[in-house]
């Protein structure tokens, strides 16, 4: 019983991949908001019609009662959809808001569920079939805004065809037998279709992020590409917070590709990569420019000279494929940023401290406008000096 529930629960509600969580959330939300106006308005105008049609002889809360109510409610939730949310920066506000909808929205059902229901038992029995033709109507309208909050759709089909179906099944007439046959029918038809619509947005936002990834990311060493560094870089200029960059060239890395082969070099530039992600502290963005050439960038506090120095010596000291040691030129450069500009300055100075450090012996690092900040190490002996090279 406990394996039939979880495989029930999760074909209700399955489980998002982390990666595309929040842009679900936000994708859903987004189209909820859309497509709800439409809806409460087109709902209204039936209260609206309900309340002067309703025939005379009904009991006050049947003819006024219950749509005024609705009424009131698809007023309420107009006004609350003209807030801008601004779900793309903040997902939070995107989860909370289908959980809210879902909740309103199973509100309403029971509203219109029950003005259906004691509408169908004070009509005569034929004037009566038209209220939950109307009912399943709205019904399947409401289900498809709430296409990607299933169980707030599952829940909204449910209330509004089940009750009144049960009460036409049992009521012995034919014509009401297979008409309530039919409603069933359609929900459940409702149901596969929104479960099919749900699962193709989940493989769509997989497609798509899976593409993200790829474009944003070097396919040799897993590191974040030259295009996702300056995506952060454009995103965070606008802060206006001080941001530090550091630029790495591996030393004479074309005699690793002339002397042992294209596959040995990448399979060096796999190595370098795992050094220089391993040194990224928190918040800083390990990236591959181009090459042989790395980065690291992120806030300034958290990239300074002892995290270029330390770099330095993780790679002389590392063992390498090619069995000899590999060093690297290093530029640092930092400032404030407020605009893309700014951190065009910033990979501009970067860029010529790198080139002063290789001019000035390589296996070195510099800070843009400084003196070196981290010489080479001790030479080493004659065999070491000519491994080196």
């Amino acid at each position: 019983m406990h394996a039939i529930l979880a495989r029930l629960r999760t074909r209700i509600l399955p489980e998002l991949a982390p990666d595309i969580r929040d842009e679900f959330f936000v994708h859903a939300a987004t189209e909820l908001q859309r497509h709800a106006p439409w809806l409460f308005t087109a709902m209204f105008i039936n209260s609206a019609i309900a309340m002067v049609s309703g025939a005379a002889e009904a009991h006050w809360i049947v003819r006024l009662g219950l749509p005024g109510l609705m009424g009131i409610f698809c007023l309420f939730s107009l006004w609350q959809l003209r807030t801008d949310w601004d779900f793309a920066k903040r997902p939070w506000r995107a989860r909370r808001f289908l959980r809210d909808s879902a909740l309103s929205s199973v509100f309403g059902a029971i509203i219109c569920t029950s003005w259906c229901v004691l509408s169908w038992l004070a009509a005569p029995a034929d004037a009566r079939l038209h209220f939950p033709i109307i009912l399943v109507m709205g019904g399947l309208a409401t289900a498809y805004c709430l296409a990607n909050v299933r169980i707030g759709a599952f829940a909204n089909l449910a209330i509004d065809i089940v009750p009144i179906a049960a009460l036409m099944i049992l009521s012995g007439n034919r014509a009401e037998f297979a008409a309530a046959i039919s409603l069933l029918l359609a929900g459940l038809f409702q149901m596969t279709m929104i479960t099919a619509h749900h699962r193709r947005n989940i493989e769509l936002l997989t497609l798509r992020n899976g593409a993200r990834e790829q474009a944003n990311s070097d396919p040799l060493t897993g590191l974040a590409n030259r295009r996702a560094m300056w995506a952060r870089m454009a995103e965070t200029a606008p802060r206006g917070e001080r941001q530090a960059l550091i630029l790495i060239d591996v030393d004479h890395f074309k005699s690793i590709n002339d002397s042992y082969g294209h596959d040995v070099g990448d399979v060096v530039l796999c190595e370098i990569a795992e050094i220089v992600a391993a040194c990224a502290p928190p918040g800083v963005m390990p990236v591959r420019v181009g090459g042989e050439e790395f980065a690291l960038f992120g806030p300034a506090e958290a990239i300074d000279a002892r995290l270029a120095s330390g770099l330095l010596q993780q790679l002389r000291s590392a063992p390498m494929p090619h069995g000899r040691q590999v060093t690297a030129s290093i530029g640092i450069a930092e400032g404030r940023t407020m605009s893309i500009e700014g951190w065009n300055a910033i990979y501009r100075d970067a860029d010529r401290a790198l080139y002063r450090a290789k001019r000035d012996g390589r296996d070195r690092a510099v800070v843009a406008d400084a003196d070196i900040v981290s010489a080479p190490a001790p030479a080493p002996s004659a065999a070491g000096t000519q491994a080196a090279a």
